[in-house]
């Protein structure tokens, strides 16, 4: 589930030749007055820093333009009364055109220059998958939740598959457009926007890094990413190592995953929510995973970002989370989300006793064959 109640993929203005450096918005069913506001965020904080201010007027506003080049942006939204949206968007010099429907945040539209017309196609091409991933989600999860308490396994197992085949066509999607646009500007938000869930090993994402432009490189947005590839969250990839947390378990004790990989072989890393349907639906795939594999050396510890600490150890009895828990319940403000750059969740990481990562974010049988081919050297 993803941190913001839009989907984490905007639009993309590479540089162009526009008369105006404006940032025009239109809205529908959003009330004069409203706040709109573009922000930004800096290298190594999570903070977002308001560039330009301004409020809706007969369902328009105009923005100044902040972006002097490439980088990311997030258009706020500010209803009073209701939840903020937050529309990510990538700025630089030119106009920006953005409608947003408040009946429809999940489906904002950018245009003003030939990327973002190309970007706001793969889009339109991505979100009807997106929707049924969601839609499969919502009608199924209760099924597969209460599966995990050993109530019709079968089903929950043939729902499992029919999930995994919706999010492989999704993946395949992705990935074209990856291949389609590498060594561009397009291709460079996609890298960023998917370090997070990144399986590479580390040196070839450095290696993807190095071969775009010169001129991509050097704009805010290539030395955000250049950043995660080298920098502390760059270490998040196969062969890097996991930095150290520490959390309390349900019965009140501090862990830190230092601690407790000691004298272990190989150790899940799995970063959850009860609130979060996706990591719910993947729970009884470890539970299969930790009975199958740990009297040979497997071993789990969860680090939940619930918020609520009733609904944590509900999550835990109910799904039959027998392995080590804990959590700071802090919810997104949890220090692990910019140390980690989680962006989403669930986010897992498969590491040996020195916390060197072996594999990051498996699920149902991938991960079982690679705790398998592990344990099996």
């Amino acid at each position: 589930m993803k941190k913001l109640s839009v989907l984490l993929f905007g639009a993309l203005v590479f540089i162009s030749c526009q008369d105006k450096n404006v940032i025009e918005v239109t809205t529908k069913n959003v009330p004069d007055n409203t706040t709109v506001e573009v922000v930004i965020k800096e290298i190594g904080n999570d903070l977002p820093m308001t560039m330009v201010t301004g409020v809706v007027v007969n369902g328009k506003v105009s923005l100044e333009n902040p972006f002097l080049e490439l980088d990311e942006g997030y258009l706020s939204i500010k209803e009073e009364g209701q939840t903020e949206q937050a529309v990510f968007f990538l700025g630089e010099p030119g106009k920006i055109t953005i409608e947003y429907d408040q009946h429809h945040p999940d489906k904002p539209i950018i245009g003003g220059t030939q990327n973002n017309i190309d970007y706001q196609k793969f889009l339109d091409k991505i979100n009807p998958y997106i929707q049924k991933e969601n839609e499969f989600l919502n009608s199924n999860s209760a099924t597969l939740i209460s599966a995990s308490a050993d109530v019709d396994l079968d089903k929950r197992e043939k729902i499992q598959k029919q999930f995994d085949d919706l999010t492989q066509a999704s993946n395949k999607i992705i990935t074209e457009f990856e291949q389609q646009n590498n060594r561009t500007a397009l291709g460079l938000l996609m890298m960023y926007q998917n370090l997070s869930s990144k399986t590479k090993q580390l040196s070839d994402l450095k290696e993807d890094f190095d071969k775009y432009p010169a001129e991509l490189k050097k704009t805010k947005l290539g030395k955000k990413v250049q950043h995660l590839v080298n920098g502390t969250n760059g270490d998040l990839a196969v062969g890097g190592k996991l930095p150290d947390f520490k959390g309390k378990t349900p019965e009140g004790n501090q862990q830190t995953l230092h601690t407790f990989l000691e004298g272990k072989k190989v150790v899940l890393v799995d970063i959850w929510a009860s609130w979060c349907g996706p990591c719910r639906v993947e729970n009884p795939n470890l539970v299969k995973a930790y009975q199958t594999y740990h009297e040979q050396g497997f071993d789990i510890i969860g680090y939940s970002l619930d918020k609520e600490e009733a609904a944590w150890k509900k999550a835990i009895e109910v799904d039959k989370l027998t392995w080590t828990q804990v959590s700071n319940l802090m919810y997104w403000d949890d220090p692990i989300v910019p140390i980690y750059g989680i962006q989403g969740i669930p986010a897992s990481y498969l590491v040996d006793a020195n916390g060197t990562i072996l594999a990051m974010n498996l699920k149902g049988n991938e991960l079982s064959k690679k705790i398998e081919e592990i344990l099996n050297k």
